[in-house]
């Protein structure tokens, strides 16, 4: 049974809520003041007090989604996908997430497996969030993602080619998704894959490189 975390979820969503919340009050209290001259400076002041308040919006439900898996009871259907399909998916998840330049392509044979689990257009954008949150979390070069099959399990290797070798050869150590800044959202993404039988490591002292490995079963001929 996977961890109980609702308590880091309410912390982390607690101090995550503080940064747009002081935005949209310093906004909003020059606007009642009658502080700001132009009209442009008035639009402006408004368009931050949207954007922090969408913040908000998008932290509680990440917070609430958080909770709800904490909770649930319910055993959810499976369905399979062929690896090479789910791969493409967690590509656009990617581009649609802004992970400008983050190449996804299986290494280095084509993937010929499927991957079953429950919500698994869920799990591939999950695997997305993952992916450019640590994409985020570096400035090296030449950072990808490595898609491998090995010993039925399809692997995810983001890193540049150094950490994309360690991710395989280096003792594995768990990946931390509390730690780096990133809110709710990717805790949320790492609980939704380890439900679907996923794992998800690093290893010793270096920033910027995760492995996710989703269980993989013979596609039928």
């Amino acid at each position: 049974m996977a961890e109980n975390h609702s308590g880091k979820a309410l912390d982390l969503l607690i101090h995550d809520l503080r940064a747009p919340l002081s935005v949209a009050q310093g906004y909003l209290r020059l606007l009642h003041q009658n502080r700001l001259d132009s009209d442009a400076e008035r639009q402006r002041a408004l368009t931050q007090t949207m954007e922090a308040l969408g913040r908000i919006g998008r932290l509680c439900e990440d917070a609430a989604a958080y909770v709800a898996l904490e909770t649930a009871v319910e055993i959810l259907p499976t369905s399979a996908v062929q690896a090479a399909d789910f791969m493409e998916q967690v590509a656009a998840g990617c581009a649609a997430l802004g992970g400008e330049g983050l190449t996804v392509s299986a290494e280095p044979r084509p993937l010929i497996g499927s991957i079953r689990g429950p919500q698994i257009d869920r799990v591939a954008q999950s695997l997305a969030v993952i992916l450019c949150a640590v994409r985020r979390s570096t400035r090296k070069g030449d950072v990808r993602v490595s898609v491998q099959e090995d010993q039925k399990e399809a692997r995810f290797l983001l890193g540049c080619e150094d950490d994309r070798a360690a991710l395989v050869s280096q003792t594995p150590e768990a990946f931390d998704p509390w730690r780096g800044g990133h809110g709710i959202a990717l805790p949320l993404a790492c609980r939704i894959v380890t439900d679907a039988g996923g794992r998800i490591w690093t290893y010793a002292n270096v920033r910027g490189a995760v492995g996710v490995a989703l269980p993989e079963e013979a596609s039928a001929p």
